[in-house]
This record gives structure tokens, C-alpha cells and sequence, in this order.
């Protein structure tokens, strides 16, 4: 996939450093085991029962591990097309916790959902991670897919749709699909939520001031000696729950003010 039209923040193809970081080192990585055969996936792999032995450290290695090229391709122009803009958005070190958050929570949701003695590989977690907070960045940029040259769709539609497709396959295939599936949703609601709350703070204020509760409404002097002037003449047993909820607010209104 491409930016149909240039990001505000420059050409979306020029590179930053934390994306330059991340190609050389998931090119070192296939160099090292299928160029010089040096067997990184006997430990570097994502066990689905890494927690029976602990090895926590797979839930970052697998992220740099490839099957074959085709799979490094596809995640590495993921990568490559989205990332700079991603990586301007919301600064370097953000986006380097992002982008292993959402591999490590996208390994963490695929291994619940698998049997043991299976593995997982890629970065396709972490990948999803930067569509999903791209999405949350730059909504309504327009994106366009390489291989399907149809209209141009918005970035938050085309995560939305890519998204259900995931969950959809996740649950109707669980652990007998080949693809990650889980890791790819996990990984994408990751990066989205953390994009959301890191950069878009103008949206958390929004949600704040949605949720926060409204004041209540005064009570007027007049209303209060007409509650009080009822429970002398018949009683304070003749109050209505309102009326004995208000005489309450204004009593705790008196001890404010004082």
C-alpha cells in the first residue's frame, strides 16, 4: 500500500531513523539465518507454550525471524510506506515502544489462542501495530493498495475493514490457519490505542470532557424553605426521596462553602 497524497509532514518515502533502525535490523537478521544458515529460529522462534520455560525473550525475537522472502517483503514495505509518517507523528522513542508493544501483545493474544509445539515468526504484529496507529494519527489520509489499484480509502476505513477480516479469521480458524492472525489483530489494537492516548491527546480531552460527570444542578433558597417548612408542619417522615436528596446536597453545598 502508498499514501495517495503527500502526508503534511513531507514525502512519506523519506526515511527516519527509527524505521531505518528496524530495516537493517530485520535484513541483518534474514542475512544471518538464510544467507550464513545460522539457525536463529531454534531460539529466537515464538514457542506457544514460551511461559511453561520462561522464555520471555522470544516475545521480542520472533518479531525479527522470517520464513522466507516473500515474508520479509511484505512485512518490511509495511514497514517502509507507513512507518516514517508513524515515526513523525509521534516521535522516535514512541514509536519504537509501539512498535514492540504491538509485536510482544500480538505474540502474547496468538500464543493464548494456540495448541502447544506450534511457533510463530515475523514482524506482521508489528506491523499491524504502525496500520493501526496510523489510523489513529492521520484518519482521513487517503491510502491506496499496491496490488488492488482501486479508489483511494481512507486510512481509518481501510484499518477498520482489515481489522474485522483478522478477528473474522481468528475466530473461524483459531489455531488451524498457517497466518498469525491473532497477532495481527492484537498487534493492530495495540498500536491504535496507543497512538490514540499518546498522540492524539486533543481526542482523550474530548473523551474526558464527554464522560466527566455534570455538576449538579443548585438549589434554590426558596425551594429548600419550602422542604424545610413541610417537615416541620407534617414531619420529616413526609418527605419525598428527592426532596430528602436535595435538603442532603444543600447541607453538603454549606460545608464547601464554609
Amino acid at each position: 500500500m502508498r499514501t495517495a497524497t503527500q502526508d503534511i509532514y513531507g514525502n512519506p518515502t523519506e526515511m527516519t531513523f527509527g524505521v531505518q533502525l528496524l530495516l537493517g535490523i530485520n535484513l541483518s537478521a534474514f542475512a544471518i539465518e538464510h544467507i550464513f544458515r545460522f539457525p536463529l529460529s531454534n531460539f529466537c522462534a515464538l514457542q506457544s507454550n514460551w511461559f511453561d520455560t520462561f522464555s520471555i525473550w522470544q516475545l521480542i525475537t520472533y518479531q525479527f525471524i522470517h520464513q522466507g522472502i516473500f515474508h520479509l517483503i511484505s512485512n518490511l514495505l509495511g514497514l517502509y510506506l507507513l512507518g516514517p509518517d508513524t515515526e513523525r507523528g509521534l516521535g522516535t522513542n514512541r514509536f519504537l515502544l509501539m512498535y514492540f508493544l504491538s509485536g510482544i501483545l500480538g505474540g502474547l493474544g496468538w500464543s493464548l489462542l494456540s495448541p502447544s509445539g506450534i511457533f510463530c515468526v515475523g514482524a506482521s504484529g508489528c506491523v499491524f501495530g504502525i496500520l493501526g496507529a496510523y489510523a489513529a494519527l492521520y484518519p482521513h489520509q487517503k491510502l491506496v493498495l499496491l496490488l488492488f489499484p482501486l479508489k483511494p480509502i481512507k486510512a481509518w476505513i481501510f484499518v477498520l475493514l482489515l481489522g474485522l477480516y483478522e478477528l473474522h479469521q481468528t475466530v473461524s480458524l483459531g489455531s488451524g490457519s498457517s497466518i498469525a492472525n491473532a497477532a495481527h489483530f492484537s498487534g493492530g489494537i495495540a498500536g491504535y490505542i496507543y497512538a490514540l492516548v499518546i498522540g492524539r491527546p486533543d481526542i482523550i480531552r474530548q473523551l474526558k470532557i464527554q464522560f466527566r460527570r455534570k455538576p449538579k444542578s443548585t438549589i434554590s433558597r426558596t425551594e429548600i424553605d419550602r422542604i424545610l417548612d413541610k417537615a416541620t408542619r407534617h414531619g420529616i417522615h413526609t418527605l419525598t426521596q428527592s426532596e430528602r436528596e436535595a435538603l442532603k446536597r444543600a447541607s453538603q453545598s454549606g460545608h464547601n462553602q464554609r
